[in-house]
């Protein structure tokens, strides 16, 4: 079946099958943030069992960001639709055998390891599926879609977790057979896009390539981003101590606010995006970050806090979406594939590295002289993209009109 793209206005089964297999990107990790405690516990009498169950947490993001490159190929030579369906079958086995086999560390693992190929292969085919989809306005409201359900999925699968995991530990695992709720729909709703013969790409020749400058400063833009926010849920617990804030539920509401501001700026993309330039709005976002940060590293009370939360977080809703349609942009039809497998790469790395990068800063300077310093860094950022952009030509209009 072919696709009609580029003039697809509103929201339909299509559409919405492919945002809710969108939404399960943010379940790899967030989903057994809960049950950790009580996955210690159970394990205790395992010799390093503290390592292993961090493992079992972080396994998937390095298997993502190993992995997506290699999906990314995959989908520029074949089926897209069958690789997104392939990996929504993996993802629901994958992310529930913990429940089933729970008594065995290795056995979780492993089966943490399989979900983070399976989360590359839905996070890349998503997003590539959406830019076969979608063109102009459409595609500039899609990833604006696209971020804000990621936002409101992380929020509710975080809260359904922490409900599970007062039941039992292996709980959270069941959340991941949602996978198999969407599947019937996206095999239904989804349809393969026209494969369009390009003179070398598809034939192993000389495919055009996307201009070598703007592809790598969105890829380490991308890092950025990821290793900025990330900060946010791996520190702000900490940070906010020096409030006399300590209670669970109260900074898990902090965090969950900043993420539902984020998604919710990120659902109007499409009403703001087209109006600056990629990177002025994209510089704009980072000015926020950075003065949201620069109030966490210098606050004088919690309200102050809060409201730095509240500003880096409608920042994070304007670059998440900006950053794909600008890739898009001038990504050539039969690279999507591989360039989105990259930016997804640069997105775990971003993870991979905040807490190696941040926690040296915090054990010599102390948390909030370390997100002064990523406000600091957040401003050159946004300096630097906010001067270039005084020298670029205006957006492409098919991507911006």
């Amino acid at each position: 079946m072919t696709t009609p793209t580029a003039t697809t206005p509103a929201m339909n089964g299509r559409s919405l099958f492919l945002l809710l297999a969108s939404t399960m990107t943010v379940m790899a990790g967030a989903t057994l943030a809960p049950a950790l405690p009580g996955m210690e516990a159970a394990f205790a009498q395992e010799e390093n069992a503290e390592f292993w169950v961090k493992m079992i947490l972080s396994a998937p993001g390095l298997l993502i960001a190993c992995c997506a490159p290699m999906v990314g190929w995959l989908l520029d030579h074949w089926k897209k639709k069958q690789v997104l369906i392939l990996a929504l079958c993996l993802y629901g086995v994958s992310g529930v055998s913990g429940y089933f086999l729970h008594d065995s560390l290795i056995a979780i693992l492993l089966g943490r390891i399989a979900l983070g190929v399976a989360v590359a292969g839905v996070m890349v085919a998503c997003t590539t599926l959406a830019g076969d989809y979608f063109a102009g306005p459409n595609l500039a409201r899609y990833m604006g879609l696209q971020a804000a359900f990621g936002g409101f999925g992380g929020v509710l699968f975080l809260g359904m977790a922490g409900l599970l995991a007062d039941i039992d530990w292996t709980a959270p695992f069941l959340i991941y057979l949602f996978a198999f709720i969407v599947l019937p729909g996206a095999m239904v709703f989804l349809d393969e896009p026209e494969r369009k013969q390009h003179s070398a790409g598809d034939l192993g020749g000389a495919a055009p390539a996307p201009p070598g400058g703007p592809l790598a400063l969105c890829y380490i833009l991308a890092a950025f981003e990821v290793l900025a926010l990330y900060m946010a849920p791996l520190h702000y617990p900490f940070y906010v101590a020096q409030f006399g804030v300590t209670d669970g539920s109260e900074i898990g509401f902090a965090i969950a606010g900043m993420l539902l501001l984020t998604a919710t700026v990120s659902m109007y993309y499409r009403k703001f995006g087209s109006l600056f330039p990629f990177p002025v709005l994209h510089g704009a976002g980072w000015l926020l970050i950075a003065i949201g940060w620069g109030l966490l590293g210098f606050a004088p009370s919690y309200g102050v806090a809060l409201a730095g939360m509240a500003v880096a977080g409608v920042g994070f809703g304007m670059i998440r979406p900006n950053l794909i349609v600008w890739l898009f942009s001038y990504t050539p039809p039969m690279l999507r594939g591989r360039i989105i497998g990259g930016v997804t790469t640069c997105f775990f790395i971003g993870q991979f590295l905040c807490p190696l990068l941040t926690q040296p800063l915090i054990d010599h300077y102390g948390i909030s002289a370390t997100f002064a310093v990523a406000g600091g860094i957040s401003l050159a950022l946004a300096a630097l993209l906010l001067a270039a952009s005084m020298k670029a030509a205006p957006a492409p209009t098919t991507a911006k009109s």
